[in-house]
């Protein structure tokens, strides 16, 4: 899904709860010490910069994306992660409010909230949610990695818990070595005066029961041929698709794993599916930024002679 622009000291927590219905229904029976595993790190090199940004490229935010669904797919080809705007939302704040006000924790000790409030506060309506944070690190493959080290967030990655996912990062580069921690599942900090961080990073991981979410190409930020493959959570007995303001395709039985055709020309280009069971219909849609391609799409020409002439109109 298109979204616009919105050796360092590493240190990563994790909590990964399991609803047990709507929101507010966490299953705490698992032992806190397995939910969140022992920070870890290396000195830092001095406030970072990141690269200038240029609205064609990906964000770190982007990226993220695509190496989580790259991990699930080396990993035992699970299914790709949905990028959620609500997702998005409350893990950026989180990121914001980290370097703001100087904590690096999952509970907000300054607000008391934690991220199903988070996750909440931003409309969505959980079934099952997770969260990782991590500080430090330089860039998004460098995160990743960092959370494939690590029991927690690996299994947070790997999950066949959730859909939807979204993505926070927030660049500090004032950051100064007041940072409050905790060795504890609470809000209270207990360990102060740490960092700087200068990078702070945040995943929402989520699952609503009745939101069934299209992928287009595990979630790329952007593809160079029409030709792409969608992936369908499920499972329903029909289905049907359409390009933007296309037409419908007939009825045809469900497939979670689809071989689809954009729309002509580049731009950003959304998918539509509906799909069914005995009466409910649900609705999903994705985009994608599709570059690179020449589609030709009428061409006219003469010859005589040994002269000619040739015209073609494209998209």
């Amino acid at each position: 899904m298109i979204r616009p622009p919105f050796a360092p000291i590493v240190a990563l927590a994790t909590l990964g709860l399991l609803a047990a219905g709507a929101a507010g229904g966490w299953d705490l029976s698992c032992p806190l010490s397995e939910l969140l595993p022992e920070p870890i790190g290396v000195e830092p090199e001095g406030p970072p910069e990141d690269p200038a940004p240029d609205a064609a490229d990906p964000t770190f935010e982007d990226r993220l994306m695509e190496l989580v669904n790259a991990e699930r797919w080396a990993n035992g080809q699970l299914p790709p992660l949905k990028r959620n705007d609500m997702l998005d939302a409350s893990s950026g704040l989180h990121s914001a409010n980290m370097a703001a006000r100087n904590f690096t924790m999952h509970c907000d000790p300054d607000t008391f909230t934690m991220p199903w409030d988070r996750m909440v506060a931003a409309g969505y309506l959980y079934s099952a949610a997770a969260e990782n944070i991590a500080w430090g690190y330089p860039d998004p493959e460098a995160v990743v990695a960092g959370w494939m080290g690590s029991s927690g967030h690996r299994a947070n990655i790997l999950s066949s818990n959730y859909r939807e996912l979204g993505n926070g990062y927030v660049n500090e580069p004032g950051d100064q070595g007041n940072i409050r921690q905790t060795t504890g599942t609470g809000c209270t900090p207990n360990v102060f005066n740490q960092g700087p961080f200068f990078r702070y990073w945040t995943q929402n991981f989520g699952k609503r029961t009745t939101v069934y979410p299209v992928v287009i190409e595990r979630e790329a930020y952007l593809t160079e041929s029409r030709d792409v493959a969608l992936y369908m959570y499920g499972p329903f007995n029909e289905m049907r698709l359409r390009n933007d303001t296309g037409a419908w395709t007939a009825w045809m039985p469900y497939a979670s794993d689809v071989a689809w055709q954009l729309s002509p020309g580049n731009g950003v280009k959304t998918v539509y599916v509906e799909t069914r069971g005995a009466s409910t219909v649900y609705s999903a849609s994705d985009t994608i930024l599709l570059e690179g391609v020449t589609d030709v799409i009428f061409i006219d020409g003469f010859e005589s002679g040994g002269t000619g002439g040739w015209s073609s109109v494209t998209p």
